[in-house]
């Protein structure tokens, strides 16, 4: 009899295979320019900078950065959310045992139904609710396209952290690159200042050459206390992003070289897979695949909902007679649920899992669209940054060769000290803003890579 109940359970199983009421997905197909080769981007683009301590600063925040924990976690609750949904597509079977002494009430149950007892039970049940309509088929369908979605969520914090993290290097080099320059300029500003206190006191200059000396010794100093200011603010940044303890954001110094690092080649083409690279665009296509598969749920509800349930065990006041064919107790039968009158409800829920489909298409056309745009603009931005570095170079060139200029007629007499001191200023200025352009152009590569999807490739 055991081997008849199950068996039936199988062939209802079998019987009814499910339907979805889902629509069909169809991936959408977007008007997207012309590119001319594929573009695959190593996951471990940012060691193209050669720079040991940048790499070690990426390991240590991808180990420890607190939102990207957060993300594991939230996929390893997305994949359980996944099994639960898969699990519901098949029958449920459980175990129940007991062994009990009573005592019935000889007044409640007179003669022979009354007095003390005993009951030894042991049964095995088994449940499977049909899935006719497919709404656990598309349920299951839906929370993969959820767990992918929030996989890939996780690459794009990934990715994100990553460029962070070289975004605040760079300009934490840049600055030490700025505070060396301006630290050299103070030395020679603080020597020419006792220089000019020595020619004051014996007549040599008036008190305005003086004065002036005073002022530009002044200035750097107020420059590199700006650029301090800037480095302490940069560091607590980073240490937040390698997630470090609050002690260490007072404590903690980001160990970084002094001048910054080579750049990188970037290509100049627009990469023909660049929808397959970003985790972006991969988290929108599993939300529209996700809204797509909830619209059979929420139609599934019009539809009668079927069970089976069947139990098979033994049951006796003795445990020396339970295997007997008497001591057998066993049942079997369907159940059936339909909605007559809700009043509209299941309509309504329809409706909204149809707007959110329609959402989350327009999302994932947004997505592709912003994808194509940042690509676009971090390719233009690097021609216009590397133009101006060029130019730049040739600008700290030329007020360097002014500088010497000015500096040799002040020496010999044939120009004022201010003409002198104007060009030395500005050949300071023009340093410290062409450092401030390299590190520009580190950033907007390092951005650029995270545009083409920072090397992520799906495993699923």
């Amino acid at each position: 009899m055991k081997t008849k109940i199950f068996l039936a359970l199988s062939v209802s199983v079998l019987l009814f295979s499910a339907c979805s009421m889902a629509p069909e997905y169809q991936k959408p197909e977007l008007e997207l320019p012309v590119a001319k080769q594929e573009v695959n981007v190593n996951a471990d683009w940012f060691k193209g900078f050669n720079d040991e301590k940048l790499n070690l600063l990426i390991q240590e925040a991808l180990k420890n950065n607190d939102d990207l924990k957060l993300a594991v976690a939230n996929v390893q609750k997305a994949r359980a959310q996944y099994d639960i949904s898969d699990a519901n597509l098949y029958p449920e079977f459980d175990l129940n045992a007991a062994a009990m002494r009573q005592k019935r009430s000889t007044n409640a149950y007179p003669g022979f139904f009354g007095g003390l007892y005993n009951d030894y039970s042991m049964s095995v049940s088994a449940a499977y609710e049909i899935d006719f309509w497919g709404k656990s088929l598309n349920q299951r369908d839906a929370n993969m396209a959820n767990f992918l979605a929030v996989d890939a969520n996780k690459e794009t914090l990934r990715i994100s952290l990553i460029t962070d993290v070289a975004t605040y290097y760079f300009n934490l080099v840049a600055v030490e690159e700025q505070l060396t320059i301006a630290k050299e300029n103070l030395k020679n500003y603080e020597e020419t200042l006792e220089y000019r206190e020595k020619q004051y006191k014996y007549g040599v200059i008036d008190s305005l050459i003086l004065a002036q000396a005073k002022a530009e010794v002044a200035s750097v100093k107020t420059t590199i206390e700006g650029i301090k200011a800037s480095k302490v603010k940069l560091q607590s940044s980073l240490v937040i992003l390698l997630g470090r303890s609050p002690k260490e954001i007072f404590e903690s110094n980001i160990d970084t070289h002094t001048q910054l690092p080579e750049f990188i080649e970037i290509p100049t083409s627009l990469p023909t897979n660049l929808l397959e690279n970003r985790p972006d665009i991969k988290i929108a296509e599993e939300n529209l695949k996700a809204a797509t598969a909830l619209i059979g749920v929420a139609k599934a509800a019009y539809f009668p909902n079927i069970s089976i349930t069947g139990s098979y065990g033994i049951q006796s006041q003795k445990l020396s007679n339970i295997t007997e064919s008497n001591s057998q107790v066993w049942g079997i039968g369907p159940s059936l649920y339909m909605p007559l009158l809700d009043f509209g409800r299941i309509s309504a829920a329809v409706d909204v899992s149809t707007a959110e489909q329609k959402a989350a298409l327009i999302s994932y056309d947004k997505a592709v669209k912003n994808a194509y745009k940042e690509v676009f603009d971090s390719l233009q931005s690097i021609k216009a940054i590397q133009s101006k570095k060029d130019a730049m170079e040739q600008q700290v060139a030329a007020y360097q060769e002014a500088y010497d200029v000015a500096n040799k007629k002040f020496s010999v007499g044939t120009t004022s000290y201010l003409d002198l001191l104007i060009a030395q200023s500005l050949l300071l200025n023009a340093k410290l803003a062409y450092v401030t352009t390299k590190s520009e152009l580190l950033i907007e590569e390092a951005t650029f890579y995270k545009a083409l999807g920072g090397g992520w490739k799906s495993s699923l």
